[in-house]
C-alpha cells in the first residue's frame, strides 16, 4: 500500500499554476542573504556564461544580470519561464529537464541551482549533466533547503498533514549530494549555512504570511484542496482557543538555507 507521503511524493507540483504569484516571495529591491552568497560566488569565476538550471521566474538571474555576462535559464514549466522572459529579455530561456541538458560540453563558466534540486527527477544525473557542459575552472553552485528535522521547526509542518513526511523524501540529505559532487567528478567542495530564516507571527498575523497561500510553495501546492483546507481550519480552531483564554498563539519558521558549492578543475 502506497502511504500518504508516497502519494503526495508522486503528484507534480504545476509550477505553470503558481507562475503569476510566484515572485511575491521576494521583497522588491532586496537583495536577500542566499543572493548575496550567489553574487560571491559567481565573482570567484568571474563568467562570461552562465546557466540557472530550474530557473523559475528568473529572480536569480536577474541577481547576476552584468552587460558582459550571458545569462541562460532552463525550466520544465513554460509558464515560469514566461513570467522570466518579461525581466531577462534579451536573455536565452530553454524548456527542458535538469537530466538531460541541451548544450555542448564545456559552453559554461557558472552554473547554479537555488531551491530546485528536490524537484528533479534524478538529482545525480543532473551533476554529472553540470560536469559535462562546464569548462574546466567553472563551478556549480546548488542551495536549498536543509533536510526537515523536526515538525516544530515550521507551522506550515504542523499543521498541514502529509507535508513534513513528504519534504522528509523529497529533500536529499546534504551529505548523499556531496557524494554525487564527487562521484560526477567536482573538486574542493564546500558545505555552508547561507542564510538561516528565524520567523515568528503571533495571532492572526500569520495570514499575512505569502507562504501559507495555496500555491505559495510547493508544499502546499502538493496538497489536495482537502486536505490544505483542513490545515487552515486547524489553523482557525487553535487561533480561537487562544483568543477565548486570553492567549496569543505563536507560529513558528526556522529555516536552515544551506550551500554546497564544487568546481571543475579538470
Amino acid at each position: 500500500m502506497i502511504g500518504k507521503s508516497e502519494k503526495m511524493i508522486a503528484m507534480h507540483v504545476n509550477y505553470d499554476r503558481l507562475a503569476a504569484e510566484y515572485d511575491r516571495r521576494f521583497v522588491p529591491g532586496q537583495v536577500s542573504d542566499t543572493g548575496r552568497a550567489l553574487l560571491e560566488q559567481a565573482e570567484q569565476v568571474n563568467p562570461r556564461w552562465i546557466l540557472e538550471v530550474g530557473c523559475g521566474t528568473g529572480h536569480w538571474l536577474e541577481v547576476l544580470s552584468a552587460p558582459d555576462r550571458s545569462l541562460i535559464g532552463v525550466d520544465y514549466s513554460r509558464g515560469m519561464l514566461v513570467q522570466a522572459q518579461v525581466k531577462l529579455n534579451p536573455a536565452q530561456l530553454v524548456q527542458g529537464v535538469a537530466r538531460q541538458l541541451p548544450f555542448k560540453s564545456g559552453e559554461f563558466d557558472f552554473v547554479h541551482c537555488i531551491h530546485a534540486l528536490h524537484h528533479f527527477v534524478d538529482p545525480r544525473a543532473f551533476i554529472t549533466e553540470v560536469h559535462r557542459i562546464l569548462r574546466p575552472g567553472g563551478k556549480l553552485v546548488i542551495m536549498g533547503g536543509d533536510t526537515p528535522k523536526n515538525k516544530a521547526d515550521w507551522y506550515i509542518y504542523q499543521y498541514f498533514e502529509g507535508s513534513f513526511e513528504t519534504d522528509l523524501d523529497r529533500f536529499p540529505l546534504w551529505e548523499k549530494v556531496c557524494e554525487w559532487f564527487e562521484m560526477s567528478g567536482f573538486d574542493r567542495l564546500e558545505l555552508v549555512e547561507v542564510e538561516h530564516i528565524r520567523e515568528r507571527r503571533i495571532g492572526r498575523d500569520i495570514f499575512l504570511d505569502p507562504f501559507l497561500q495555496k500555491h505559495a510553495c510547493s508544499q502546499l501546492a502538493l496538497l489536495s484542496e482537502g486536505t490544505y483546507q483542513e490545515g487552515l481550519n486547524r489553523i482557525e480552531s487553535d487561533l480561537v482557543e487562544a483568543e477565548n483564554e486570553g492567549q496569543d498563539l505563536e507560529f513558528k519558521s526556522e529555516i536552515s538555507i544551506k550551500m554546497l558549492s564544487g568546481w571543475k578543475d579538470y
